[in-house]
């Protein structure tokens, strides 16, 4: 390697190329990922009940009334769910969205160790907030703090811990307040049902299912893993560009190698005529290759997870402070670990050619 430089430093350039792809399209993934992660673990026992027909599709206050009837149903609660900006805005994840919860219900679906500071919504308020992390740090808002929402001032009396995951980006704000703010005074976006048996949440979900018609129904980890589905497809379409990138690379690695068998064939014949055996030879090349693979993953990875700090820094002011491209131990020992499995690999062949060499014949070509 130390007597072919240039050859060496271009191989490991076409790796540190691939692997540097790797890292901030797997950086991406692991942002996803961690959504959904710290949905699951947050995720209650609510059952979530949503109109069937379509996007333009809601639901009613006779729907809340069915659902109460439902044996097994402690509490039926509406809930209007609205954007807070355009959807032309910017966004690496779930929108910023207001909610219309009725207050004298807001303890039913959250609990104070949900707040990080201030109190929930009360009976008798109306222009009132409680808001998430995100969204107080992209508006400057703080407890006493007034938001603006569709000419409308709202005092913030609450602010979310941060959650990693949607509620970081949610205004709660009383249901009927939301429902005039934005004219639609008979709007229920979808019904959270409180089990009365945390243990039965499945079979409370089937009968909900069979006793009331023209709405879909499903638990929040059946929501979290058609999420998970998209995600998934997603993922797999945004890593394939980049492995393949990498792949490259390691061809790289294979024109390098059988080059330097070629280059260094009388040395093998020496080595092999003073007792090197196969395996002495094969040993040395794919350690050649793995160190090559090494360097260019450790440099790629490195070069990644800088640029993935930089844009994560000119996002933080939009997004609320959100990390868009999120470094995680496993993403370093994947792209890293491929770089080096892609070395080992594109090495193998020019190894196995060069210990098969026969001695006599490979001593003969220094002549």
């Amino acid at each position: 390697m130390s007597r072919r430089k240039v050859r060496t430093g271009l191989t490991i350039f076409g790796i540190v190329v691939g692997i540097f792809a790797v890292t901030v399209m797997g950086s991406m993934t692991e942002y996803f990922n961690a959504l959904i992660d710290n949905a699951r673990q947050g995720a209650g026992e609510a059952i979530i009940v949503s109109p069937k027909g379509g996007i333009r599709a809601t639901l009613s206050q006779a729907d809340v009334s069915r659902i109460e009837r439902v044996q097994g149903v402690q509490a039926a609660i509406p809930q209007v769910s609205t954007f807070f900006e355009s959807l032309g805005s910017v966004s690496f994840g779930p929108p910023d969205q207001v909610l219309g919860v009725p207050p004298d219900k807001i303890m039913l679906l959250w609990s104070n160790d949900d707040l990080a500071e201030g109190r929930w919504l009360e009976r008798g308020d109306t222009y009132q907030m409680v808001v998430g992390t995100s969204i107080a740090k992209k508006e400057k808002l703080q407890l006493g703090s007034t938001l603006t929402w569709r000419e409308k001032d709202f005092q913030i009396v609450g602010l979310l811990k941060e959650t990693q995951t949607a509620p970081d980006g949610w205004l709660i704000a009383p249901m009927d307040i939301v429902q005039k703010t934005i004219k639609r005074p008979d709007l229920i976006s979808q019904i959270n049902v409180i089990p009365e048996d945390k243990t039965q949440v499945n079979a409370l979900t089937a009968r909900i299912k069979d006793q009331v018609s023209n709405v879909n129904v499903q638990t929040l980890e059946q929501q979290l893993d058609a999420i998970e589905q998209g995600l998934a497809v997603f993922n797999a379409i945004l890593l394939s560009s980049a492995v393949l990138a990498a792949i490259i690379g390691g061809l790289a690695v294979v024109n390098t190698m059988i080059m330097s068998v070629s280059e260094r064939t009388p040395e093998i014949g020496l080595k092999k005529a003073i007792g090197a055996t196969n395996g002495n030879i094969i040993g040395e090349f794919l350690l050649e290759a793995a160190v090559i693979g090494l360097l260019g993953g450790a440099i790629g990875f490195g070069l990644g997870w800088g640029v993935a700090g930089l844009l994560n820094l000119g996002a933080s002011e939009a997004l609320g402070g959100a990390e868009i491209f999120k470094i995680t131990p496993r993403l370093a020992a994947i792209a890293i670990g491929f770089a080096v499995l892609l070395g080992v690999g594109a090495g193998l062949l020019p190894a196995w050619n060069a210990s098969r060499l026969d001695p006599v014949i490979a001593l003969r070509e220094e002549v």
